[in-house]
């Protein structure tokens, strides 16, 4: 895991295939969701949007980042959406 840049973090997960990725991101954001924690007297309850990709041997790094990027943020736009 690290931080790529702002409030964005990257996680390398081998030998994972999509399904098992995705899995795994609802499982931290469920994580997160149901552990609220208090920061100067306000208890805080926060969210988060995930990206996930499957990087494929030869594809440059820069591109692979780009796409979970991407995957990312239509995650982020969606969870604006009214259900």
């Amino acid at each position: 895991m690290g931080r790529l840049g702002g409030d964005e973090f990257g996680i390398i997960l081998t030998h994972t295939d999509e399904d098992a990725t995705y899995e795994k991101a609802e499982e931290l954001v469920a994580h997160v969701k149901t552990s609220p924690f208090r920061w100067n007297g306000s208890t805080l309850h926060l969210d988060m949007a995930y990206g996930a990709y499957t990087f494929r041997a030869g594809e440059s790094v820069d591109d692979a980042l780009a796409a979970a990027d991407c995957a990312m943020y239509a995650h982020k736009c969606s969870m604006k959406q009214p259900q």
